[in-house]
Order: structure tokens, then sequence, then C-alpha cells
């Protein structure tokens, strides 16, 4: 693969016009798609699919539970026209300056309203009346109840207020009426209210309660600021003119202001600090002032290609997963700076790209994969954010193998100066004791303390909350008298008459629970609005009550008691029809043309869907208890904060724990197709479950709990940890292979990407936001444990396995020789070809397949060649390549000096560096003038660069010549005396004495 980069790398250098127009016209187009998709601000989005929770998330959309915001005006003392006067300056001076911001403003019922309320409970009366309430009209029919209702109508009428009730009694002369209204005390949220000057007030007449329900919704974070900064305002004007009177306001807007303000502070105040120490840190470290602007160029067009890609196969994704990809992108900065390190440290590009393109492109894989594995969690904005995640990494990693030493080479004249980071990343960390017990003790303690953290499904503990308005709403809650659990039971139907059907029998539960436990409070429209089946049971009732009854008495008894007071037979007309009327079912519009009812609070209507909302203060009845009679209605659903983030956040965390899973087994299958090897997979893969006890052990051991958020960060801190093993694994690998640390080079790399990391996410653990901070205590216990144990656990193990057996001239560790590993003995089956033996030399190299392809094609030319061969000779194999025939030799006639010559630079590095290369009797050179030690020669199948030095060697030296060169013209061995004793299978020996 490293070909491809290193042909196109070569292209754009010598065509850069149109590379850069290329470039150019990639990021426009990307940049136009990017720019059209539709992004979908629904938090709604993380909670987990499924039946009840598509219902729960429709419910959420279309049901509004705390858009209002509940205004306050209270007094000391009782001062009621002082509250009045107060209410009546804030409405009109909010109408004036915040029309735009305003739907409607509820607290005031103006008298034309009252009697609108009046009239239409009146004429639909059979609606709002119950069994009860039957009994208590039929003690209103009795002659003395008759006669006592009269002479009080009369009494009415001609006091003062006469003016006003006259109408009402002329209507209703029994008072009928305001037994149905009575269910209109339903619609509000307790009983400690009364009506002043058409205002609404507590009855100590200290507090009058406004309602404003804002016309956009508390996303729209910069407009609702104008918003409330006017209402202050408004309020602290007011607040000085009434001297007597103080005005507050709380509504749930404000704590989403106060949380988004909050955040938009603290990431501006930290991420400007980590900018600037960054990028004093890069320019420093890599000399060049444009280095950070290369490092975010690969990351920012992926992230533009990302979302391209996702508007042309979905239209649109969720801003959620956008937000929170933003930061997950950081870990594509550690491509740009691996690329980076390695280019700074060796100017050869077609070096670097054979370096770092395979450990890349790993990274990017296996991180990628990570992130898809959201796509099985149950959750639309995380597979969003798998996605969005997963495609931006991968092309992050493209582009930065492509574009960074295109824009960074070529500028490089000077020698590199070490800096402090050099300094620290030559350390060998795994070789100070006290640091290598320190992470043991710690994986051991972690193994204790892993298990103890929690997952906190409280979004409030999440959430910022100032002082301030954690008293506004403290008040208001003292004043509603509703310090209890408040719950809402949403009744839900295809239709509205559905939803009210089912409502019903909320309603009828709710009512005889209320009777047995006493709530705190609740409001519902279940003894208002009716579905048409209970209209009808409704008119029906009316009907049999008054057909069991003689109404012509009942308009006698009332004609003769109210002509003793002089009223007029016609008086009571609109009385007598009622008793007769043929009423009708009412329809939703009905109830909604009547002004002050606000049914809008309660019922929601969409296309195919509609809900019906009962709010409920428990006060001191126990959530369980309350919520169980209700268990068995189907079309309803209890609406509990903590309850739904409890069930459907603890959903997210179980998807979590399979996801886990999920990573680590499409991480490691990806890691065995990368290395095509069952332990480098396995010791890749393992310090990230290291790393995971150790992190989940300190975060147990002081409290620290996951939280929706930072869970999420976790994918990153495993991506992270991944790369970081990854590395390490390929800076080690090569050693074994070369014999030539780099290891220096990698953990430069990791050491900037650790300190990148802890600048920017780290730098939030300052922030006063706890989300934020709750993201950044986990951020640095990941990475600092990741980098802790890649430094230290992994390079250890690589040394103990690998590097130090290859010193001691031992094979490597092997699953199927553990017991050779444990006892640090070879133990290898005495057989012909020695191919184990052989081959366990080139194990985990990158020339393995190689050397196992060769050895497989050549291996009974080798075994006769090695019968030719006499114990004590001294063997000079030139052109030995990576040395697999000379180790044969060396194995199968241990007590011959066997040397291989090789003019080949890394050829010649990866033979010396075998663990049989420590063998006394095996050696490997570039010196062809070492062959005048030996007296045997063997001259393979390959180009004789050096024929005649050979020629002359051999003539000088030789006794015997193995030839395994098909086309070498052999007439001047002859010439030299050579004698053929052996011409079979492509082998000639040629002996003189």
């Amino acid at each position: 693969m490293h070909q491809f980069f290193l042909k196109s790398y070569r292209f754009f250098q010598q065509n850069k016009l149109p590379g850069i127009l290329l470039l150019l016209a990639f990021v426009a187009g990307v940049g136009f798609l990017a720019s059209k998709v539709a992004l979908e601000e629904d938090v709604t989005g993380l909670i987990p699919a499924g039946k009840d929770q598509d219902v729960l998330k429709r419910i959420l959309n279309e049901t509004e539970f705390s858009d209002k915001i509940i205004i306050t005006i209270s007094s000391e003392e009782e001062q009621p026209q002082d509250l009045t006067a107060y209410a009546e300056r804030f409405i009109d001076s909010v109408h004036t300056k915040l029309p735009g911001f305003i739907e409607n403003i509820q607290g005031k019922v103006p008298d034309e309203g009252v009697r609108e309320i009046y009239n239409f409970v009146y004429q639909n009366l059979p609606f709002f009346l119950n069994e009860k309430d039957y009994r208590e009209i039929e003690e209103k029919l009795s002659d003395t109840a008759i006669a006592k209702q009269i002479k009080e109508d009369y009494r009415s009428i001609i006091s003062p207020t006469g003016i006003v009730t006259k109408n009402f009694i002329f209507q209703d002369p029994l008072s009928l009426g305001p037994i149905g209204l009575e269910k209109l005390r339903e619609l509000q949220i307790g009983d400690n209210y009364l009506l002043y000057n058409n205002y609404l007030l507590t009855k100590d007449k200290k507090h009058l309660l406004l309602f404003i329900t804002p016309t956009l919704p508390a996303s729209e974070t910069n407009k609702n600021n104008e918003f409330i900064a006017e209402l202050k305002e408004i309020q602290q004007q007011l607040n000085l003119e009434f001297k007597n009177v103080k005005g507050d306001f709380f509504g749930g807007v404000l704590y989403s202001l106060a949380n988004a303000n909050q955040i938009k502070k603290d990431v501006q105040i930290t991420i400007s600090i980590a900018i600037s120490i960054l990028l004093i840190l890069l320019i420093f470290f890599y000399r060049k002032i444009y280095v950070p602007l290369i490092l975010f160029i690969p990351g920012i067009i992926a992230a533009l290609t990302a979302i391209a890609i996702l508007y042309i196969f979905k239209g649109s994704i969720s801003a959620i997963s956008i937000g929170i990809g933003s930061i997950l992108l950081g870990i594509t900065l550690d491509y740009g700076l691996h690329i980076l390190t390695h280019y700074r440290n060796n100017r050869d590009v077609s070096q670097l790209y054979r370096e770092v393109t395979t450990p890349v492109l790993m990274s990017s894989l296996t991180t990628a994969t990570a992130f898809l594995c959201l796509l099985f969690v149950n959750s639309d904005a995380l597979n969003d954010l798998g996605m969005f995640a997963a495609i931006s990494v991968i092309i992050a990693a493209f582009l930065a193998l492509l574009l960074i030493p295109l824009l960074y080479g070529k500028r490089i004249t000077e020698t590199p100066k070490n800096t402090f980071l050099d300094k620290l990343a030559a350390i060998q960390f795994f070789r100070i004791k006290p640091l290598f017990f320190s992470v043991v003790l710690l994986f051991v303690l972690g193994l204790f303390f892993f298990t103890k953290v929690k997952f906190n499904n409280d979004l409030s503990k999440i959430n910022f909350q100032p002082e301030t308005i954690k008293k506004a709403e403290q008040k208001i809650q003292n004043i509603a008298n509703s310090n209890g659990k408040t719950l809402y039971l949403v009744s839900y139907g295809n239709t509205i008459d559905e939803a009210l059907q089912e409502n019903s029998k909320v309603y009828q539960r709710l009512k005889k629970f209320n009777t047995e436990h006493r709530l705190n409070s609740y409001s519902s429209i279940g003894g208002v609005v009716l579905s048409t089946q209970t209209q009808n049971k409704k008119i029906q009732e009316w009907k049999d009550f008054w057909d069991s009854r003689d109404t012509s008495a009942l308009k006698n008894k009332i004609l003769s008691e109210s002509a003793k007071y002089g009223f007029k037979p016609a008086s009571f007309k609109d009385f007598y029809h009622l008793l007769n009327k043929d009423f009708k079912n009412l329809q939703l519009n009905d109830y909604q043309n009547t002004t002050n009812l606000y049914l809008n609070d309660f019922i929601s209507i969409s296309e195919d869907f509609a809900t019906v909302t009962t709010t409920v203060n428990l006060g001191d009845v126990p959530s369980q208890e309350f919520t169980a009679q209700f268990d068995h209605l189907d079309h309803m659903l209890i609406i509990d904060r903590e309850r739904i983030n409890e069930g459907f956040l603890g959903n997210l965390k179980n998807d979590f724990n399979q996801l886990i899973g999920f990573s680590i087994l499409a991480v490691f299958m990806i890691l065995l197709i990368a290395y095509q090897n069952l332990e480098i997979s396995l010791l890749t893969l393992f310090p990230i479950g290291i790393t995971w006890i150790i992190a989940l052990g300190i975060m147990g051991a002081f409290g620290i709990e996951f939280n929706i958020l930072n869970i999420i960060i976790s994918t990153f801190v495993f991506g992270l940890g991944l790369d970081y093993s990854i590395f390490i694994t390929n800076a080690c690998l090569k050693e074994y292979q070369t014999g030539k640390s780099e290891l220096t080079t990698y953990q430069t790399s990791i050491l900037i990407s650790v300190i990148t990391t802890l600048l920017g996410i780290g730098a939030l653990i300052f922030a006063k936001h706890p989300a934020l901070r709750s993201v950044s205590n986990v951020s640095i216990i990941g990475v600092l444990s990741a980098v802790l144990v890649a430094f230290v656990i992994q390079v250890w193990l690589f040394n103990i396995l690998f590097i130090n057996r290859r010193k001691k001239g031992l094979p490597p560790f092997r699953f199927s020789k553990i017991r050779s590993f444990i006892r640090s003995k070879i133990y290898y089956k005495q057989d012909l070809y020695y191919q184990d033996a052989v081959l366990d030399n080139y194990r985990y190299k990158p020339v393995y397949t190689q050397a196992k392809a060769e050895f497989t094609e050549k291996k009974e030319s080798y075994l006769r060649v090695s019968n030719f061969i006499e114990k004590g000779e001294c063997v000079f194999f030139f052109y030995s390549g990576i040395g697999v025939f000379p180790i044969y030799l060396s194995y199968i006639n241990p007590n011959s000096k066997v040397t291989g010559y090789e003019i080949s630079e890394e050829a010649i590095t990866i033979a010396r560096n075998c663990f049989r290369s420590t063998h006394e009797f095996l050696k490997f050179t570039t010196a062809i003038a070492e062959a005048k030690t030996c007296s045997t020669f063997i001259i393979p199948d390959h180009e004789l660069i050096d024929l005649e030095e050979m020629k002359k060697i051999i003539n000088q030296f030789g006794k015997k010549v193995i030839v395994l060169h098909h086309d070498l013209n052999t007439q001047w061995l002859l010439d030299a005396n050579f004698e053929i004793t052996y011409r079979q299978s492509g082998i000639l020996v040629f002996e003189r004495e």
C-alpha cells in the first residue's frame, strides 16, 4: 500500500498546479454538499429505538412539559392591589417590548372570560356532571331547597353586585352551573388559588402568578438570550417602581441558557488557552509556524467529506453526533503527528511511507471499526456519530498520508534539534523499576475497584444549575406547594377521540387514588374534555335523570316561589329550556374556542397521533405505589424524568457494554488480518484491556462515575489507546527485525498526541460546567493510563517475549512453544528440514511470508546441498539474501562455520537480527573479502554482481564449490582444475584437491 502513496507523492510533486486545483475542487464539492445537510437538533435522538421508545420520542417531541416561564409577583404582607397593579404593568410592558417572543400570557381572566366560561359550562352542563353531582342536584330540587335558593337569588339581585349576577341568576335560578364549574378546578395544579381583580392569586393574597408561553423553543439560544435579558430588564425596572412588591421568574429555558452560556464560556476560555500552548509547543518542536495548520487540514477536510457522504445517503445528521464527533476527531491529529515526527527524523520519503503507511492505516481502520460498532446501539444520534466518526477517521488518515509530506517535505533543510520531548521520548520507561511496579500495582488495584464504577442516570448531575435559578425554582415550588415529585401521565392514540378515551380511564383511576391517598395536587381535563363515547353516556344520564322526575311540577314550584319576590313568569325561561334541551356532542374545537380554558396545555394533535396530558404532584405519596395503578393501561405512558433517565439511559449503558464486546472482537479480527499472527494481535490488544482495568480502577477508587457524555467519550480514549498500542507494536517489531531501536521516534509522536489531547479535552477540567468536567476527568485518566501501559507494560512485554530472547539466541514467544519459553530452552524436532527452527527466525517479521515461500520451494535442494557439507567445514554462501539457507545449514550442520554474504543492507540487517545469528559458527557479512577464510563456496541462483571477485577468491582458496545458478557458465571452474562430482536436480558440485 505504501507504493500507492509514494507514487501519488511523486506525481503531485511534479504536477503541483493540477494537484492544488484538484484539492480545491474536492474541498469545494464536499463543502457545498455538507452545507446542504439538515441538522437534527432533537435531543431525543439519544433515546434508544424500540416500540415504547419510539412512542416516548413522539410524545416528547409533541408535548410541552417545561417551556412555560412562570412569573411570581410577591409581597411580604397582604397587598393584592399592588400585586395586580404590578401584573398589569408587567403584561403591558411585555406586549409592548417583546411581541415577537410571546405566544400568550396566562393568569388574567377578564370579566367577559368569566361569563364565557360560565355560559359554556351551563350550555353543556351534562358533560360536566358525575354521579355525585346528580345527588347534589337531587337535594336542590326539594321544595325547601328551591324556596331557599330563590330567596338567595332575590337578595343577590337587589345587592350592589346585582348588575353583574342577575344574568347568571335568570339563566340558572337553582345554581346548577357552579356544580359543573367545579370540574374546571382540575385544570389547575392545586387549589391554593383564588381570583382577585381577574388575576390568579394565592389564598393568602401575597403571591400572584403569571404564565408566559414563549414562541421560541429552548434550543434557540441566541434569541432566547435576548428574550430573557429583556424580561429581566422589565422585571428589574418594575421592582424599582413598586417598593413593597418584587417580581421574579423561572422556566426550563433559564437552565437551558445557563448551560449553553456556561459551556460556551468554558470552551472559549479552556480551548483558547489550550490552543495557544499547543501552537507554541508544535512550532517549538517542529520549528515551523505553519505546522499546526498542516495538522488540522486532513481532519477538517475529512469531517466535511463525512458530512457530505451522509447528506448523499441520508440527507440529515444529528447535531449531537456532529458536536460529539468534533471532539472525537481530535484523534485524527495523531496521524499527522506520527507522520510529521517520522519525517522530521528521517528525510527519505520512500522510507517514510514504508514505515508509517501500515501503522497509520491500521490505526484508522481499527478506530473506525470501533466507531462503527456504535451502529449496534439502538440510538439514532449515536448511529450518526458512529458513521460520521468512522468515515472521518479513515479519510483523515488517507489525506494525512497524502498531504502532509507534500505540504511539509521540501521545506526541511536544517537538521532537527533535540528538544525536551526528544529527550523524554528517548527514555526506556519500562526499565525504570519504580514506574514499572507502580503501573503493575495500579493494575492489581484496578482488578479490585473496576467493578465499582457506576453509571449515573441523573442528567441533573451533569447540568449547570446556578444558585439564583435554583432559588427561583424553589420559591415557585413553595408557592405552588409542589415540592413533591411531579409526574406526567400521557394518554395517546391515533386520533384525539382515542386519546380522550384512554385519558378517561386514567382520570377515573386518578380520582379513586386521590380519594384514598390524597395527592398533593393534579391537573387533568378528564372531567372536562370527554370522548364521544363518554359524552353520549353523559347525555343519556341527563335524560334519564329528568325523565324520572316531574319537570312540570318543578317549573310550577319555581314560578310560585319566584312570584313572591316579584319575578315575572318568563324570567327563567332559559332554565326551563335547559331541562328539555337536545344536547349534541362537543367537538374539540368547541372547547378550544373557549378562550380561557387553555386546553392546548393538555392536548397535542398531529398527523395520526394525539396526546392528552395529566400532571400530578405526588407530595408524600411513593412514586412506585402511584405508578402501579396504571401498569395495565396500554396507551398511556408515565413521563418521570428520573425513571426515563434510569430506564433509557440504563439501556444505553447496556448497549455500551455490548459495544465494548463488539469493538474488541472487530478490532481483534482486523489486527489478525493485518499482522496475520495470533500472538502479535493479542499483544497489541492486551494493553487496551490493561488500560481499561487501570482507568476503571482509578475511577472506581475515587468515585468518578460514567454518564451519558463521558461514556461516549470513552470511545475516543479506546481509539487513542489503540493507536498508541499499534504504534508501539510496530516500533518493537521493527527493532526485532532490524536490531535498530526507533522507539524514540514512535514515543515522540505519542507524547505529542498525549500533550495535545490533555491540552484540548484535558483543559476542560478547569471548566465550571459539570458535564465538561466529567468528560475531562475520564479523558485524562484514560489517556494517561493508555500511554503508561504502552510505554511501560507493552514495551516490556515485547522485550521479554521477543527482543531479549533474540539477543540470547532464543526463539520468540509462541503459544505452541510455551514450555520452551518458560524453561528458556530450545525444543525443536530433529527432522530433516528444521522447518520450525528456520522459520521461527523470521516469525513476527514482515519478511516471514517471503522466508516461508523460499524455504518451502527450496527445502529439498537445501537438504541435498547439506549432504555435501562435512562436519567442521567453513562454508561461504554468496548472496545469501535474508539468510534462510545459511540458517538452515547452521541447524543441520551446527559444527560447520557458515558465513552469508549479501550486498543489500536491508537483507543483511534482517539476517543479522535472526536469533540463530548469535550462534558462534554463523555469520553474515557485507565484505566479500571474508570469503578468503573458507574453502567451501555456495553460489545461488542470483544476479552475480561481484562475479570476477568471486572467481579470484574461489580460484585462490576454493576446494569445493556448490553451484545452484542455472545459467552460470562454469567453464572457469573446470579451467581452475575443479572436477564435477555431482550433477542432478539443478545442483552442480565441483571439487579439487
